[in-house]
């Protein structure tokens, strides 16, 4: 049984299309929610998720479009000048899309090989878990129904990594196939697999200059605009 989990989606088809390419013969695809916003094509991606049945959970950004898409009047009556990416995203959705992002679970519990994995966007803000104590107090305020849960998968702060703290408990974070924050200059779409329960951390280059090119089309405040064009532009090192 193998398992792609993914995370931060942020409207980036090219990226998550470049990650099927590798790990088309997952039997079954997680993610941990964030699947628009910060990027140029969130129809193309809520398309590809319903298209392949990926189980996710919410994340706060899917949230923000779907609450200012229903703004309605006032985000028709905001200037393109004052546009932010949250805004463009939900200009481009309908009701159907906005309804499947409101309806997608804040956590959820999934059994693989044997396991039951606790899957959520986040912990708390950007914080980590750092004790036991913590890991199970959450696990019984977020997953009231589990019992004995010790596998969780968050995402939320884009940071790549599985974090023991037991030989038997852990939580991990697959990482965004999209971006990384400003003090990680690696442009590499970020993932997780899970093969006869075997975790593995993966990272693949994918054609950043095809998201960058969208995101200088599109017309947002010039601080958005200039954020995503170092996210998916070049580095001054190259």
């Amino acid at each position: 049984m193998k398992a792609l989990v993914i995370s931060d989606l942020h409207s980036n088809i090219v990226a998550l299309e470049t990650i099927w390419a590798q790990e088309h013969d997952s039997d079954i695809i997680y993610c941990t929610g964030d699947l628009v916003d910060y990027g140029p094509y969130p129809k193309d991606v809520l398309d590809w998720v319903r298209a392949h049945n990926v189980i996710s959970t919410q994340g706060n950004h899917d949230r923000h479009v779907a609450l200012i898409y229903r703004s309605g009047p006032m985000l028709d009556a905001l200037p393109v000048t004052e546009r932010a990416w949250v805004h463009y995203n939900a200009s481009l959705l309908d009701e159907v899309d906005i309804q499947f992002l409101e309806q997608l679970p804040v956590a959820l519990t999934f059994d693989l090989d044997g396991s039951t994995y606790g899957l959520t966007h986040l912990y708390r803000d950007y914080e980590e878990i750092r004790s036991s104590h913590a890991f199970d107090r959450f696990c019984t305020q977020t997953f009231p129904q589990a019992h004995n849960l010790n596998r969780l998968l968050f995402g939320h702060t884009h940071r790549q990594c599985i974090h023991y703290l037991s030989n038997d408990t852990f939580w991990a974070n697959p990482g965004s196939i999209s971006y990384r924050r400003q003090d990680d200059p690696d442009q590499m779409a970020h993932y997780m697999t899970i093969t006869d329960g075997k975790l593995s951390l993966q990272r693949i280059p994918y054609d950043t200059s095809k998201v960058y090119h969208a995101v200088r089309q599109v017309q947002l405040k010039e601080a958005e605009r200039r954020v995503a064009e170092w996210f998916f532009g070049p580095r001054e090192s190259e």
